[in-house]
């Protein structure tokens, strides 16, 4: 069996991890052909020896190329053209090559870290930004989940296979919260230019029959969260390690960007449940109200938010800090906390930013977490560049999401306020310099909106 030996499977793992090597056309090429190689004809219940030690270690290269090649796909890329499209083109192709050996690979329960390539190609899909691409990338989600379930009734007393299922299932659920939350943060942005209808009772009907979509997709994505984080616990108790490894994927920092996740799912649940409550939907769960609910679903982030904040340390006990774009998440979160339960404590141990000691998300917190998130910044390609912008709150133009979000202001205490703050820091909108963009805002809003950094 002419195929790469397992220290040439390993080398290239780490290569890619390391970023010293990205997915290219033959590191593809080289999987789909092993992948086609192992496969016996008939084939045994188990596969043979020298296929058994290959096996676990095809299944993390296809985890990490298949990630390689993902990251280099923009967000929005059907919206660009030429060159640009192209190569997103060619690096989302990598990824179903990938994912479709995955998929034919024999005894896949043997090399769980494979459904990383269905993973990638569900975040590769809701990449492109449109509905058919969302609705392919659940189509995924699915597919994963139920392929990881039939891998469970194999070898639950191999402790090692039962670790990688377990890393892995917190992946598929961290990207399955990803997927609602860009679902929902694309019709809250883009509803002016993408949704609406002319006739206003039209337009009514269609916001109203979207929010109850939108609202069902983020109750299972902040479930699915929720999951993922008590996956994580179950792991943390095996151990973390520094770098991923054949045997062990998952690092000291694997509670953030799930517990990210989650709260961003609450938030948005939280935004949208005043309308909820006014299209006569019952309270959640057994709740006996919606502000039961509400109150609820604050206990909910906070608990999300809870693991954001756990102090993260290395084998040698040094302390981590999140990487530079969970950084921006954490600020993100926080604002979009601010701006719903105005006064909220939120004490911080983090220290990268001096807008994140703001322990009371008051309105000196929100314009000081606006201010950091606006201003400009060198990016990891070495262009000076606005440090980020803010979807979903940031960037809303659905006028039913203004209606709730200032309702649930009200309603922990606070004063309206948010379609003020939409106004002076419209700069945050990821459409901001979209031609026409601005004067629709402005209409929905009743107010003008500022074009530049209001500081």
């Amino acid at each position: 069996m002419n195929v790469m030996s397992a220290e040439r499977l390993e080398e290239l793992c780490l290569a890619l991890r390391r970023r010293q090597k990205e997915c290219d056309d033959e590191i593809v090429a080289a999987i789909e052909a092993d992948a086609a190689a192992y496969r016996r004809d008939p084939a045994p219940q188990l596969p043979p020896e020298d296929v058994a030690e290959l096996l676990p270690l095809m299944g993390w290269l296809m985890y990490e190329a298949s990630w390689s090649a993902v990251q280099r796909i923009p967000n929005g890329f059907t919206e660009t053209g030429g060159e640009a499209l192209a190569r997103a083109r060619e690096k989302h192709e990598w990824v179903l090559r990938i994912a479709n050996a995955s998929r034919a690979l024999p005894w896949p329960e043997f090399a769980p870290r494979a459904l990383g390539a269905l993973r990638a190609l569900a975040l590769a899909e809701s990449k492109g930004d449109t509905q058919e691409s969302y609705d392919r990338a659940q189509d995924l989600h699915q597919e994963a989940r139920e392929r990881h379930g039939s891998y469970l009734t194999y070898h639950r007393e191999n402790r090692g296979i039962s670790r990688a299922s377990d890393e892995i299932l917190v992946q598929l659920w961290l990207a399955e919260t990803g997927t609602a939350c860009r679902i929902a943060e694309r019709v809250i942005d883009r509803w002016a230019e993408e949704f609406a209808a002319d006739d206003p009772e039209a337009d009514r009907q269609r916001r109203e029959e979207r929010v109850q979509i939108v609202f069902s997709d983020l109750a299972e994505g902040a479930a699915r969260g929720e999951e993922a984080l008590a996956v994580a616990e179950r792991v943390a108790e095996l151990g973390f390690v520094d770098e991923p490894t054949k045997d062990e994927l998952l690092m000291p920092t694997s509670f953030v960007n799930p517990g990210i996740m989650t709260a961003r799912a609450v938030l948005l649940m939280l935004a949208l449940s005043p309308e909820m409550q006014r299209l006569g939907y019952f309270p959640l769960g057994d709740d006996d109200s919606w502000d039961d609910s509400r109150k609820k679903l604050r206990e909910r982030f906070d608990s999300a938010y809870e693991y954001i904040e756990r102090p993260v340390f290395n084998s040698r006990n040094e302390p981590q800090e999140p990487r530079g774009d969970l950084k921006l998440a954490v600020v993100q979160t926080r604002l979009a906390a601010a701006l719903l339960m105005p006064g909220r404590r939120l004490p911080s141990r983090l220290t990268f930013a001096p807008c994140v000691r703001h322990e009371v998300l008051d309105d000196d917190a929100i314009e000081a977490m606006s201010a950091w998130l606006t201003e400009v910044a060198v990016d990891r390609n070495g262009q000076e560049k606005q440090r980020s912008t803010l979807r979903g709150f940031g960037g809303a133009i659905m006028p039913n999401f203004f209606d709730g979000v200032e309702e649930c202001r009200v309603a922990f205490g606070g004063e309206p306020g948010y379609r003020d703050w939409r106004a002076r820091w419209f700069i945050l909108d990821k459409y901001a310099a979209e031609a026409g963009r601005g004067e629709r805002l402005s209409a929905i809003l009743g107010q003008p909106v500022q074009r530049t950094r209001p500081i």
